[in-house]
């Protein structure tokens, strides 16, 4: 009895394959929805063969020198692990060799000829290589620790969705892997505790630290600055570069400079800077006397603290919109050349005792007369960030504009260090315009702008978000875009890009979301990189038809429209995209459809109200009741498109709403009504 307990215990035993792990197959489309899993999409990626086992036979191993980098890599593998199977990666059957190139173990493993081609590598610092080593390994490596931590999360995303408590499914994935472009990632985002991991989770690498802050200046006593040090570190363990930087030179104001200095205020009314156009009441700011040889000093106190807390760059932001001086020593050379000479002084006292610290220069918004000396000015190891740039580099082309700025181009052609922030996470795109809160998803727009950028070799893709609730569901889908194609530009069309979020979001049918996405995508473009939301905020459509000025399709809200015929052509392609996204358990595609159908169809009426009032002298009934149709399509589109916003936003939660989403409602609603009233008022018997 005893012997035939012990032959049913061995046959139980042996009946699971997990305990001794073989290879198997993985078919070809099981390797796709595997990758499905993935964003970004490595470069190159081949999974032909998988170890499936029980979780106790997992090993994760180290090696010695791959810094706190590699180990906070190694510490959220073994986290998913414990979390997902309830086990400790401690066993003895396969291992993950995590480690640097050089590394006693990694070493063993990776060629002489891979290690070279690490190193040759496009962004070779985040480069990374996986493969499997014989059926009993699978080796992460690269040749700077911040490539363990990407070759790290490659593994983690692919894990994900295969490990349970009974069993573990490892890919021997072959994957080759680096950026298109160096730095990716938000300019301006909420909850950074929260929003720095998820980032850093989809191998973004830069942020603004939000939480700088000056402290208020006290005249003789140094100035200083409080920062989120552990946010920094943490960050910095999973290769994303949190940033502080020091404020616009025209808001130290706020913080008591000209209270504690008045010799530092700006001189004269041309010292005021302005607003941005969405700011429209409140504080204009005022440009510092950056000439006065206290100034720099006071920099060097604030680049000095910085440096001291353990930060090793910051971006250094000059003064943004028109604005300067009136002082004589001012006017010769312009404000923002004597604010850089004034931070490259402070710099350079600076790096006398922290010599790793380093600066970053910021350009931003109107004032773009004087950058040629700026950047002549400032060495070349300085890195230059560019802001609030889409409307001045515009240069209309069909089928899409093109965004060029022919110095900053040259310059990084020349191998100058430039980055943007003006990629369209939102749908104003334009920074010094964040009016509107409206949802779009568009990673064809996403990804024109991130193909423009590495054409024209800049270094850094950023984008920023002008609110702080709400900001992953109005946001999300087009920062993994930025994600996905500042990562792998050319990997996966937007529509395999949509299948990948929509499966790693839980959609039941992520297909579906990739022919949504291909339909919207481009309409989105369309509606939303134009004229909007000035044609609608500042009153263009109601001086166009006060002024009977003829609509043109190709200009304006109608940039992306080539005939009358067009409106109706793109209404029909969001009806077929509306019945797809209301087949969803999620209603948000399905409201976004909505809101952006509504803008086609409000576009759609004012050019028919327009073109009849510059075409049409109104003397005879029948071209009366033409208006009158028109003005009556206009007014129910109007309705359409306030309801479709208040349906959208309502899904997201109660009010109080972001005041931009009151903005987008009453852009619409005078719009309307004034053309309305203007029209019937006067044309009508």
């Amino acid at each position: 009895m005893r012997c035939l307990w012990l032959f049913s215990a061995v046959l139980l035993t042996c009946s699971v394959p997990a305990l001794r792990g073989q290879p198997l197959d993985v078919p070809a489309e099981e390797a796709r929805n595997w990758t499905r899993h993935l964003i970004p999409l490595p470069h190159e990626l081949s999974i032909k063969r998988k170890i499936v086992l029980q979780p106790r036979n997992v090993r994760l191993h180290l090696d010695a020198g791959s810094t706190d980098i590699g180990e906070q890599a190694a510490q959220d593998l073994r986290t998913l692990f414990r979390d997902k199977t309830g086990a400790e990666p401690g066993g003895n059957e396969f291992q993950i060799v995590i480690g640097l190139a050089g590394g006693a173990e990694a070493g063993r493993y990776l060629s002489s000829e891979e290690e070279r081609r690490l190193r040759a590598l496009p962004n070779h610092e985040q480069a990374y290589l996986i493969k499997p080593v014989g059926t009993e390994r699978l080796l992460l490596t690269a040749i700077h620790p911040r490539g363990l931590s990407y070759a790290a999360r490659t593994l983690h995303q692919l894990l994900e969705p295969h490990l349970s408590k009974q069993q573990v499914s490892i890919p021997l994935a072959e994957v080759v892997d680096w950026p298109d472009i160096e730095e990716r990632g938000v300019w301006n985002f909420p909850q950074p505790d929260e929003w720095v991991p998820w980032m850093a989770s989809l191998k973004l690498n830069f942020g603004k630290m939000a939480e700088t802050a000056i402290n208020p200046i006290e005249r003789g006593k140094p100035g200083s600055v409080t920062l989120n040090m552990d946010l920094y570190e943490s960050a910095r363990r999973r290769a994303f570069e949190y940033q502080p930087f020091l404020m616009h030179l025209n808001f130290l104001h706020m913080y008591g400079l000209f209270q504690a200095y008045p010799e530092l205020a700006g001189r004269g009314d041309g010292a005021l800077t302005g607003r941005y156009f969405a700011h429209k009441q409140g504080n204009q700011h005022r440009a510092p006397n950056a000439a006065h040889a206290l100034f720099p000093k006071l920099l060097a106190e604030w680049l000095r603290d910085f440096a001291r807390q353990g930060i090793t760059e910051v971006s250094c932001w000059l003064s943004e919109r028109p604005g300067g001086d009136e002082g004589l020593e001012t006017t010769a050379i312009g404000q923002d050349v004597m604010e850089t000479r004034a931070l490259l002084t402070a710099f350079e006292q600076v790096k006398k005792e922290y010599p790793a610290f380093r600066i970053r220069l910021f350009l931003s918004t109107v004032p773009t007369g004087r950058y040629y000396r700026v950047i002549a000015e400032t060495p070349e190891d300085i890195k230059i960030e560019r802001a609030c740039a889409t409307n001045i580099e515009r240069v209309t082309r069909l089928p899409r504009d093109l965004f060029r700025n022919p110095m900053l181009d040259d310059y990084a052609a020349e191998g100058r260090w430039i980055a943007s922030y003006d990629v369209p996470l939102t749908a104003n795109a334009r920074v010094d315009t964040p009016e509107f809160m409206v949802p779009e998803s568009s990673a064809h727009r996403v990804r024109d702008y991130v193909r423009q950028l590495i054409a024209r070799k800049f270094r850094g893709a950023y984008g920023m978000m002008a609110w702080a609730d709400n900001t992953k569901e109005t946001c999300g889908f087009n920062v993994h875009a930025l994600a996905e194609y500042g990562w792998n530009l050319d990997g996966r069309s937007e529509k395999e890009f949509a299948i990948a979020w929509a499966t790693r979001e839980g959609y039941a049918e992520p297909e579906k979301v990739g022919e949504w996405a291909e339909l919207m995508g481009p309409i989105e473009f369309d509606v939303y990189d134009s004229d909007f939301p000035i044609a609608y905020s500042w009153g263009k459509f109601i001086k166009m038809v006060k002024d009977r000025e003829r609509p043109y399709l190709g200009e304006g809200v109608f940039r992306y429209y080539t005939s009358p015929e067009d409106f109706d052509r793109k209404i029909a392609a969001a009806d077929r995209a509306l019945k797809i996204a209301e087949t969803f358990k999620d209603d948000y595609l399905a409201n976004e459809t909505q809101v952006v159908r509504s803008y086609v169809l409000l576009a759609k009426w004012l050019y028919e109200v327009a073109e009849q009032v510059a075409t049409k002298d109104f003397q005879d009934l029948e071209s009366q009741a033409e208006l009158r149709k028109a003005l009556a399509g206009l007014g129910e589109a109007g309705k359409g498109n306030v309801a479709a916003i208040k349906q959208w936003r309502s899904a997201l939660g109660p009010e109080p709403w972001q005041y931009r989403v009151h903005d987008a409602i009453k852009g619409a609603e005078d719009t309307v009504g004034e053309i309305t009233d203007f029209v019937s008022g006067r044309y009508f018997y």
